[in-house]
């Protein structure tokens, strides 16, 4: 007997969600291997500059060719000032924040960048208040209290791990830098919101890649001039694997992953973030862990669960 319309809904319902959560957990995998990637090649001698220029070279024409795609479907084409905006806007998240946090790696370790740039929502709920009139109930508080608390903890420890010739200072200058890009990326949120509303997410995206590409390359031609860095083959395969696999697949995953199941749901997935980035940290990197760092990564966790 045929199966009624309500049962084939609710079939296709589970099966829809079944796959956005799949692409938002494998999405929040890739990311979470971004630290410890770029770790890596900074132990074979590459730097912030030359790693985020190659990177964004490479993911640029995949972002072309989809932007193409997508305006050569569009009905209404969005107008110059549109565009503008969502250029300027992704000048914050993809450039900007992409900036400091590579350069905020050269000094910390993967567990606490991670952490930090994890607990982005405190600061997106600070910023909304500020700038939007955003209303922050008391509960707020202490998850805000829990968070910068787990911080502080986490902080800490890699002041007590860091490697020889790392100096208190060199861990508190990547700290800062760290938390630059994680204030970066949360104005980014929150002034993204009109553009991805205007264009759609995926051809935002796409614009937003591609001014930051413009600025990086831009940067990278001042600090470095017209030539490409020293590299190798494993040099080449780990930025291949950065720019594809942790940039522009991420990307598109996250957005599948939101259209199938929301943003609420597909948020979820971001929680174990910090615990794959830990685990791979220190059977890959080798670096310590103790309870400081379970302390400070249950604190920062159990706040911005409270915050979302």
């Amino acid at each position: 007997m045929a199966a009624s319309p309500s049962a084939k809904d609710e079939n296709l319902s589970n099966k829809e969600l079944k796959y956005g959560l799949a692409l938002a957990f494998t999405a929040a995998f890739l990311f979470s291997t971004k630290p410890i990637i770029i770790k890596w090649l900074y132990s074979l001698g590459m730097s912030a500059i030359p790693l985020m220029g190659l990177r964004m070279l490479i993911a640029l024409p995949i972002y072309l060719v989809i932007g193409i795609y997508l305006w050569r479907k569009m009905e209404t084409k969005p107008d110059g000032l549109t565009l503008l905006r969502a250029a300027a806007v992704g000048l914050l998240g993809y450039y900007m924040a992409s900036l400091l946090d590579l350069s905020g790696l050269e000094y910390v370790s993967a567990q606490l960048e991670r952490l930090m740039l994890y607990a982005y929502p405190s600061m997106v709920v600070i910023l909304g208040a500020i700038f939007f009139g955003a209303k922050v109930g008391r509960s707020v508080i202490p998850a805000l209290v829990l968070t910068y608390a787990g911080l502080g903890v986490m902080y800490g420890h890699d002041l007590e791990i860091a490697p020889p010739g790392t100096s208190d200072a060199d861990i508190t200058k990547g700290t800062l830098l760290i938390l630059g890009s994680a204030l970066s990326f949360s104005l980014f949120i929150l002034f993204s919101k009109r553009g991805i509303a205007e264009l759609g997410s995926l051809f935002f995206t796409c614009i937003s890649m591609g001014s930051a590409t413009l600025a990086t390359l831009i940067h990278y031609g001042i600090a470095e001039g017209a030539t490409l860095p020293a590299m190798d083959a494993t040099r080449w395969v780990g930025t291949l694997v950065l720019a594809i696999l942790v940039t522009v697949v991420p990307s598109f995953m996250v957005s599948g992953a939101i259209k199938r199941i929301g943003p609420a749901r597909a948020s979820v997935s971001g929680t174990i973030g910090p615990v794959l980035t830990t685990i791979m940290a220190i059977i890959f990197l080798g670096e310590p862990f103790g309870w400081a760092a379970v302390l400070g990564m249950s604190l920062v966790m159990l706040g911005v669960s409270r915050l979302k």
